[in-house]
């Protein structure tokens, strides 16, 4: 059993406890979760990295049968997601906590709070970084 973290804005971001496959992710993430989300938008880009779930050909059907417009997402770049920043934060929080934990609850309530601790003006300012990246990638021929 794994876990998995989706993120849709600075202010807001949740986890779920359970390995992730193509139709949980639409029945229990897309449709719940980032369908309402979007729809309060005037307009939308929405982005994922190309996990299996994500790039499964109903999850992509799910997309185009609601005229939802995804951010193309090059293969292996991980440097362009703002969360690969967020969970870089999160750790350097948490080399700062000396506890061990033997069970992963204890250790997920850390990470919970290690990543509240993060100042919304940083979270705020990798959002805000996305056009400058996806520039760069653009600029290189990526």
């Amino acid at each position: 059993m794994g876990r998995y973290y989706i993120s849709l804005s600075p202010s807001f971001s949740t986890h779920y406890r359970y390995t992730l496959n193509s139709q949980r992710y639409i029945s229990e993430v897309l449709e719940p979760v980032v369908l309402p989300y979007l729809q309060d938008l005037l307009t939308a880009i929405f982005q994922e990295d190309n996990a299996r779930p994500h790039v499964a050909r109903i999850v992509q059907g799910f997309f185009v049968n609601r005229q939802i417009e995804l951010l193309p997402w090059p293969a292996r770049s991980p440097d362009l997601s703002p969360i690969e920043n967020m969970w870089s934060m999160v750790a350097e929080r948490l080399t700062q906590i000396t506890s061990q934990t033997a069970t992963r609850d204890p250790l997920w309530q850390r990470v919970e709070a290690a990543w509240s601790a993060v100042p919304q003006e940083h979270i705020q300012s990798l959002f805000e970084s996305m056009p400058r990246r996806v520039a760069a990638v653009i600029s290189n021929n990526g």
